[in-house]
């Protein structure tokens, strides 16, 4: 590879904090499909596999937004609910594609963060449950999807690639991950209430925000936390520090965007 396609490559990689970016729709596992709704009926109330979707305005028309999970498997699937107080079943179809996602193989010196043993377990198991429940919250506030991007950086580690870690193969990606200097300050990319943070594991210091209707934010890796849990954070308000904690190879920023209880890549909410 000679300099100048370095240079392009690098380019394409290269994110920035600059511009509210619109969300993207893609219609694949991991992404997010966009489905038109009728709001004329009376307010909507839809779902995606029992659990309920976030509703929003795009271009002037109704839309519920699915997130899809990387586990789903190309074909036809459908929403339903009802509209109102209505009781009347409403199912609207869609389909989902195929992608074929990357396999990344990391080399991690701490074997520990491969292969707990049962003292790191003891304490792995409860944190997983913290997890969990949060990525389940949900409330009826109104949430903004249109996100800032949370650092300036070069995206080293994208969604939904394959990952072997010292030659053991693991859960795919489940977020973004950002290169930057330890220290960069991380902006909330929308409003919202601060729902987990502490020292994890596996994702060192982190924080959850959720920006409303099950849409959340999670941020790993920090060297500090600058937010509590129950803290109202405002667009762009600093929440925190990139580091260099929990399972590493140096400095950058682990982000997840999670709806309806799954993780979506989050490319489709920023600009590049």
């Amino acid at each position: 590879m000679n300099f100048t396609q370095y240079l392009v490559i690098f380019s394409l990689c290269l994110l920035s904090f600059s511009a509210t970016a619109k969300l993207q729709e893609s219609r694949v596992p991991g992404g997010i499909a966009f489905i038109q709704l009728d709001n004329s009926k009376g307010t909507p109330h839809f779902k995606f596999k029992k659990r309920p979707l976030l509703v929003t305005q795009q271009n002037g028309k109704t839309i519920a937004v699915v997130g899809l999970s990387l586990s789903l498997k190309p074909g036809e699937y459908f929403i339903s609910g009802h509209y109102g107080n209505k009781k009347q079943l409403v199912k609207k179809f869609f389909s989902i594609k195929d992608k074929q996602y990357t396999t990344q193989r990391i080399t991690i010196k701490d074997k520990r963060k491969v292969n707990p043993i049962k003292q790191d377990m003891d304490r792995i198991i409860p944190e997983q449950k913290r997890k969990k429940k949060a990525a389940k919250t949900w409330t009826q506030n109104e949430a903004d999807v249109n996100f800032l991007t949370p650092i300036e950086g070069v995206m080293t580690g994208s969604y939904g690639r394959r990952r072997v870690f010292n030659g053991q193969p693991k859960r795919p990606h489940s977020g973004m991950d950002i290169a930057a200097d330890k220290g960069v300050p991380v902006a909330s990319p929308a409003a919202g209430n601060v729902i987990e943070s502490g020292d994890f594991f596996f994702s060192g210091n982190l924080v959850y925000i959720h920006h409303g209707q099950g849409l959340i934010t999670l941020f790993a890796h920090l060297s500090s936390i600058d937010v509590k849990v129950g803290d109202q954070v405002t667009k762009g308000q600093i929440i925190g520090k990139v580091g260099a904690t929990g399972r590493v190879t140096g400095p950058h920023l682990h982000w997840s965007v999670g709806l309806n209880g799954t993780w979506v890549d989050p490319a489709l909410f920023i600009s590049k």
